[in-house]
């Protein structure tokens, strides 16, 4: 097996465990998530760049928006995949990641992420400039204007919507003190329903965090339920009036 492991680009295998699939024996979306944050986390202490560096800076990493393309054919629990992840380029205040899951021999793409980091500080909650300590080790270009992620489209009010209430639980939080990435896709497909879920297979998707969600909220996520022959569906998550992420997810 050979690894791409250097400044910019890393590699990593991993081997696929029956925890990380759903009923159909392949990897969740939660799971890709927390997958690609992994081999993310990998890379930067790689470089000397861990969890307890960055926070020395008073502020951390945060995800504004993912998006992404998967294969139809998927990998199954027990299989070793490659995991992937490059420093695309950044700017004053952004950096752009790509992400990709592959066979064990680099012969088959199973997925492609796209994301987009910003720099938060930890005391105030907004977002700050990339300090350059934790930008420059990755050897990324310095550009003026970050390539753009797909918008997605806002969920359509005149459509049926299915809806379902969560509360934010203390083992929805990570080590940054919130919610953790990859459980927004749990809420966004919940409300699909199994029959759904275990009948299509997610295509492509764009999502867009533009809230912060916090330990004891309650939310609730709201779906344009597809019809037999529609492809796409279009996601909201909300805390009362205040809106926390839009995602547009098109089906196999």
């Amino acid at each position: 097996m050979k690894l791409t492991q250097d400044a910019q680009t890393f590699e990593m295998p991993h081997l696929l465990t029956y925890y990380e699939c759903d009923e159909t024996g392949h990897p969740s979306m939660s799971m890709l998530l927390s997958m690609i944050s992994m081999v993310s986390d990998e890379h930067s202490m790689s470089l000397g760049l861990g969890i307890d560096e960055v926070q020395t800076t008073g502020g951390t990493w945060v995800v504004s928006g993912y998006e992404g393309q998967l294969n139809n054919d998927q990998p199954h629990f027990g299989e070793t995949i490659i995991l992937g992840t490059r420093a695309v380029a950044y700017n004053r205040f952004f950096a752009v990641r790509e992400f990709w899951v592959m066979d064990k021999e680099h012969q088959v793409e199973y997925a492609r992420f796209k994301s987009i980091f910003v720099f938060m500080n930890l005391k105030t909650r907004r977002m700050e400039s990339i300090p350059p300590a934790l930008i420059e080790p990755f050897k990324s270009p310095l550009v003026k204007r970050i390539p753009r992620l797909k918008r997605p489209h806002k969920l359509v009010e005149t459509v049926a919507v299915v809806e379902q209430e969560y509360r934010v639980r203390y083992f929805d939080l990570d080590a940054n003190h919130h919610v953790n990435n990859a459980r927004y896709f749990d809420w966004l497909l919940d409300p699909l329903g199994r029959e759904f879920l275990q009948g299509h297979q997610l295509r492509s998707f764009s999502l867009q965090y533009l809230q912060e969600v916090r330990d004891g909220e309650t939310i609730k996520s709201r779906v344009n339920q597809p019809s037999a022959d529609e492809a796409t569906s279009y996601h909201q998550i909300a805390m009362g009036d205040q809106v926390a992420a839009i995602a547009e997810i098109k089906w196999y």
